[in-house]
């Protein structure tokens, strides 16, 4: 495999979109991958080494606001997967992987197929979730106050019904709003599938305090983006599509 630094990834306003590429030799098609809301291109390189080995290219971006991508976070973030998604075209089959409000921009996307992790589709978010955005925003983030990534998803409005094959894939003790939009989601998504992780996630705590129950849900949602069963399960579902590589 071949890891390099992408410097000539562009939005359609000519803004500079920081990647990593990795490559094996022979790709059988490319990946975008999403961080979520907080998250960077190097927190993707652990799933990016995962497909990577299965024979699939990969291409880890930093979204607006985010990372090292100087423009303004915002629902420009759309056009860089697509601007993105257009780079791993080059490979044939194209998929977007993203995470949380990543996963929300992957089901929005152009891309063959998706894979949607957690993916921030709710009908509200909770009391706890707006508190934990506007208490801990994220260092990795440069947005215009604390919070802001509940006016974002408002903005990046609903995801569209479509017929492209996807994977929704939860934590089975995820945030509780975040699973309550599962149904709904995979109900306009006509060639979605929806599975649970269960392994290697905090257990529920009993304590009267209702955010100190929250917590462990929270956590469940941040590490699946390092969680064994996600990268099994993940890899398994292009294989099924893509084919396995073909061992030299």
């Amino acid at each position: 495999m071949n890891l390099e630094r992408v410097t000539t990834l562009a939005a359609t306003d000519g803004h500079s979109i920081p990647a990593y590429l990795l490559a094996p030799d022979s790709a059988r098609g490319g990946v975008v991958l999403i961080p979520p809301y907080g998250g960077t291109k190097e927190h993707m390189l652990g799933i990016a080494v995962t497909l990577g080995e299965a024979g699939i290219a990969t291409l880890a971006i930093d979204l607006c606001g985010h990372g090292e991508n100087r423009a303004a976070i915002g629902p420009a973030m759309r056009d860089e997967v697509e601007s993105a998604i257009r780079y791993v075209r080059r490979f044939g089959r194209t998929a977007a992987l993203g995470i949380s409000l990543g996963g929300r921009l992957a089901l929005m996307s152009s891309a063959d197929c998706m894979v949607a992790i957690s993916p921030s589709v709710v009908v509200a978010i909770s009391p706890q979730g707006k508190w934990m955005f506007e208490t801990f925003p994220s260092p990795a983030v440069r947005e215009p106050y604390p919070g802001y990534v509940v006016e974002l998803l408002d903005t990046l409005g609903p995801v569209a019904p479509h017929d492209r094959p996807c994977l929704l894939l939860y934590a089975e003790l995820d945030i509780p709003a975040i699973l309550q939009g599962a149904p709904g989601l995979k109900a306009s998504l006509s060639k979605s599938e929806l599975r649970y992780v269960t392994s290697n996630l905090h257990p529920e705590v009993q304590h009267e305090n209702g955010f100190i129950r929250y917590l462990p849900r929270w956590f469940n949602h941040m590490e699946l983006k390092f969680n064994y069963e996600v990268l099994a399960i993940t890899t398994g579902w292009l294989n099924e599509r893509w084919g396995k590589a073909q061992v030299a």
